[in-house]
């Protein structure tokens, strides 16, 4: 056992020595974003449901924006997603397998000065779309 002993301590010892950057000093980088979790948008077309497309969305940052404020406001900005998805229809005219993007980004964007200062939110970037099913489209797509 009393062999063991400096051996584990030589161990533990190399375990915690710090890494250091290529300056001399640890740095650390804050993403200034706020990813959301996936939000289902109903896809509706002439007042019927049709399908659901899920989203991954990022909401980039301003550089003066209270990021730990903000982001404990997550939900809130997915709960203003559905809502607005359930008022007007997100998706794309012709295709219930798409969001219109620029549509959802300005639907969001509006529902979220509601409780955030909107300089605050430098822009939204829409990472992922995946409808639930895959839905035959309705229109024909343009070349």
């Amino acid at each position: 056992m009393r062999k063991i002993v400096p051996i584990l301590a030589l161990i533990a010892a190399f375990s915690v020595t710090p890494v250091r950057a290529e300056e001399g000093a640890a740095t650390i980088k804050v993403d200034p974003s706020i990813p959301l979790k996936p939000v289902a948008v109903p896809i509706t077309e002439n007042g019927k449901l049709v399908n659901y497309v899920f989203l991954s969305i990022k909401i980039m940052l301003s550089p003066k924006a209270d990021l730990f404020r903000l982001v404990s406001q997550e939900p809130y900005y997915r709960d203003a997603l559905v809502r607005a998805g359930h008022r007007q229809n997100l998706g794309v005219p012709g295709d219930p397998n798409r969001v219109d993007e620029k549509l959802v980004k300005a639907v969001l964007m509006r529902e979220v000065a509601s409780f955030v200062d909107p300089r605050m939110i430098a822009s939204i970037e829409i990472v992922r779309q995946d409808p639930k099913k895959r839905v035959a489209r309705t229109v024909p797509a343009k070349p």
